[in-house]
């Protein structure tokens, strides 16, 4: 938790127990994380639901965390790690999101691309893929 403050500290905010919380539930999820998934982590004494998305809102305008739409209704978040990005894959049936790091992660040639031709320089990214999971799939094959 210290990492945390120090953190919140160094960008001009007060280390808050829900700030604190919030930020350590992101890094130990290995999936982005919805506010009432990020509630339910908290230790006792939960805060409130409004006290949570006021410190996302918060966090996310710092930079320290990240907002990840998963084509759904609601969006989601994960910790935003400098140099550090995630890659997922999303079951379009029944919602499942799977992490994973792949071996080589080489986007080089399209982030020259959209420097070239867009004018951003690219700092980091997250890649999502759809669809089914093995679960979904063997549903399919039985019905």
């Amino acid at each position: 938790m210290r990492k945390h403050s120090e953190t919140l500290r160094r960008v001009g905010q007060t280390a808050t127990r829900g700030r604190k919380e919030i930020l350590r539930i992101l890094e130990e999820a290995p999936i982005p994380l919805s506010p009432r998934d990020i509630h339910d982590r908290f230790p006792e004494p939960k805060p409130d639901a409004a006290t949570v998305y006021r410190n996302l809102s918060l966090l996310l305008s710092l930079g320290l965390v990240r907002s990840v739409a998963l084509h759904e209704r609601s969006r989601r978040y994960e910790a935003a790690s400098a140099g550090v990005h995630r890659h997922r894959v999303v079951c379009r049936d029944c919602g499942r999101i799977e992490a994973f790091q792949a071996a080589t992660c080489d986007l080089s040639k399209i982030e020259e691309e959209i420097r070239r031709r867009l004018g951003f320089k690219v700092a980091d990214h997250s890649l999502e893929f759809f669809g089914s999971c093995p679960d979904c799939q063997a549903k399919e094959q039985t019905e």
